[in-house]
């Protein structure tokens, strides 16, 4: 549905901005009023806006810990959510706390509210929250939310500096191996033409003369369908097919499956272990946790995991049939459940597996600029090798 921003006065005369959901404009007033709000302005956003509705990670985790602070502090839930739209430095964060604490006055949550501003708060986001207010740690959740948008905008940073460089030669290869192939090896063509009649002309010069022709005559077409694609990915992206799809296929790729894997496990056992600490049952646990997981595959084999609980079976029985869960993690889970210590077992495991995570990271890391060299130098090499052959062949020279 449409997104609008709005600027109203409230029940005491205070002007408020702030955003809302609505299927229609009519459907906007109607909440508006709903809310005692009288509009002064109304307009929908169209997705050139929505883009200026990001906020940086390192803005969302300072919110995140202020807000942790003040509960702890003993100020209201929603004093606090006012207190931080008036001093937030940040306009869209601003606005989008003003209309959350509207919200929250009339008796919604804060993980649902969150859950309607998708661009902005991720669904792990939504289901710690939710999970601190179920179970009554609402500040201990805030500080790990806040944690986690730290440690990912670390990682980001990290692997942003240490592809800075390779993905800087990549992108200067691309253009001059294209503009090669378009401006500089059409030359040779004619001087290449006698061998091609006489069927002597290597099959390295031949694919190379056919990729400078589709190239130079399927540039712009390309151009049109990556970015039809493009468009076409982002309108599926939100479907639930698509996001099975998507995380069948990140979980089957080598060397990127396994971290995927591991940190898609580490987010279940963190987030179940939590619930569970603060006594919350364990169905409800599974079914918050299983949100929070980041991947589909994985929340549908906690979903079936769950209805065997349900029948009094054990967890790491379904678990185990799902092949996500390495057989270390399984023994431990195992270990945990006879033990009566699921709780404290799992909060560990995610632990240790957050520490797995990072050691792939810092390997895929390593790997990514050796692997970029050798992709470039064996394009290079292949122009060079496709231009000289035919050289050697018409000198009668076998290369």
């Amino acid at each position: 549905m449409p997104q609008y921003s709005y600027k109203a006065i409230d029940s005491h005369g205070i002007q408020v901005p702030g955003t809302l959901v609505a299927s229609s404009r009519a459907d906007a007033l109607q909440q508006l009023a709903a809310r005692t709000l009288m509009p002064l302005s109304l307009s929908e956003q169209n997705a050139g806006g929505r883009r200026s509705e990001r906020v940086s990670t390192a803005a969302m985790s300072a919110a995140f810990s202020l807000l942790a602070d003040q509960l702890e502090a003993g100020v209201p839930l929603l004093r606090a959510l006012q207190v931080m739209s008036e001093q937030s430095s940040d306009p869209v964060l601003r606005s989008q706390l003003s209309s959350i604490a509207s919200e929250v006055a009339e008796g919604t949550s804060l993980a649902a509210t969150m859950r309607t501003r998708s661009r902005i708060f991720s669904e792990l986001d939504a289901s710690m929250v939710q999970a601190g207010e179920e179970g009554g740690f609402l500040e201990q959740s805030l500080r790990r939310v806040a944690a986690v948008r730290e440690r990912q905008d670390q990682i980001r940073n990290t692997i942003l500096s240490a592809i800075a460089y390779p993905a800087l030669l990549a992108v200067v290869c691309i253009i001059v191996v294209t503009c090669m192939l378009i401006f500089f090896v059409p030359r040779f063509e004619p001087l290449f033409e006698s061998l091609r009649e006489a069927g002597r002309l290597p099959a390295a010069t031949v694919l190379l003369l056919w990729l400078s022709d589709g190239i130079r005559v399927w540039a712009i077409p390309g151009a049109v369908c990556v970015f039809a694609a493009v468009l076409l990915a982002r309108t599926w992206a939100s479907t639930q097919y698509w996001r099975l799809t998507r995380d069948r296929l990140l979980l089957s790729t080598i060397g990127i499956g396994a971290l995927a894997r591991t940190v898609a496990v580490a987010r279940f056992c963190h987030v179940l272990g939590s619930l569970l600490e603060n006594g919350v049952p364990m169905l409800r646990a599974l079914e918050i946790a299983r949100h929070a997981t980041g991947n589909q595959v994985l929340s549908e084999a906690v979903a079936d995991a769950a209805e065997n609980v349900g029948a009094g079976r054990s967890l790491s029985e379904p678990l185990s049939r799902s092949g996500l869960f390495t057989s270390d993690v399984l023994e431990m889970l195992h270990v945990g459940e006879q033990s009566n210590r699921l709780e404290s077992v799992l909060v560990r495991l995610a632990e240790q597996l957050e520490v797995r995570a990072q050691r792939r990271i810092d390997v895929l890391l390593k790997l990514i600029e050796p692997l970029l060299m050798l992709i470039m130098a064996v394009v290079v090499g292949f122009i060079v090798i496709a231009l000289l052959m035919p050289v050697f062949e018409g000198s009668g020279l076998n290369f």
